[in-house]
């Protein structure tokens, strides 16, 4: 399913606060969610989010493919729930991609929290330094607004 040019913009250009979750499930049904930082649109149906500290989320995703990603801007009152597949990548291209993604999301991090004013606590440094370990590709299936469930999601 293609990916609206809202939605992109949410994501790539960093809404001033978008939350930006991602649930996995064990094959069994066990749900995991964690917020993520790492994110991009990469095609017209394609995010990639790279792992710097999934363990649960990444033992999941070898058991079960079967993803969501919730999407909240809850100034501009916009939320999207989009529901896909996903794939793990630790070599290749996509990884090489999801290196440059983790460069330009930290980049603008840095620079919104500086013009914000937002200064981030000692632990939150050590998070940021670390390295990715994989690259996630989600193939976007399914989008639906969850806040308005009559929002057309193309717009």
């Amino acid at each position: 399913m293609k990916i609206s040019v809202a939605i992109k913009e949410i994501i790539n250009k960093k809404a001033k606060s978008p939350r930006i979750h991602f649930a996995t499930s064990t094959k069994d049904g066990k749900p995991n969610v964690v917020p993520v930082g790492d994110v991009e649109v990469i095609s017209d149906n394609e995010i990639l989010i790279v792992d710097t500290l999934f363990d649960k989320t990444m033992k999941n995703l070898e058991e079960n493919p079967q993803v969501a990603i919730a999407i909240e801007v809850l100034e501009e009152f916009k939320a999207y729930q989009l529901k896909g597949k996903a794939k793990i990548f630790t070599d290749e291209e996509i990884f090489k991609n999801a290196l440059q993604v983790h460069e330009r999301c930290e980049r603008r991090r840095k620079l919104r929290h500086a013009r914000e004013g937002i200064k981030d606590p000692e632990w939150l440094y050590e998070i940021h330094r670390r390295n990715p370990k994989a690259a996630v590709l989600v193939e976007v299936e399914e989008i639906y607004s969850t806040i308005n469930p009559e929002q057309n999601i193309d717009e």
